[in-house]
């Protein structure tokens, strides 16, 4: 499977994340599930439903193509960044469940 998360360059009360913080965080995320991908930086809003207060984020979409039966652990890896964030909510989206492989080349 392959999910993507965006990671939040500010915290909510408007705080920049330090560069190393990211890094940090980058890195352990690659560390658990064996990879990932830095995609860039992404603007993006999102309407709290709980108050109706909107969030203006600019965030680093990361990418992670990890086996089907790590799902959970995946989603609870994004929930500890979001915690470590003191973030409300995060952007975990799972695509091609069943379609993604990785393909060993055998030497010529």
């Amino acid at each position: 499977m392959k999910f993507t998360t965006l990671i939040p360059m500010r915290l909510n009360d408007g705080q920049e994340m330090s560069p190393e913080q990211m890094r940090r965080i980058i890195d352990e995320l690659a560390a658990q599930l064996t990879g990932c991908s830095d995609e860039g930086v992404t603007m993006g809003q999102w309407l709290d439903p709980s108050d109706s207060r909107l969030y203006r984020d600019e965030s680093r979409r990361i990418a992670v193509v990890c086996d089907n039966a790590r799902l959970w652990e995946a989603q609870q890896a994004v929930v500890k960044i979001g915690r470590e964030l003191r973030q409300r909510a995060m952007y975990f989206e799972v695509r091609d469940y069943d379609g993604v492989r990785f393909l060993e080349i055998p030497p010529a």
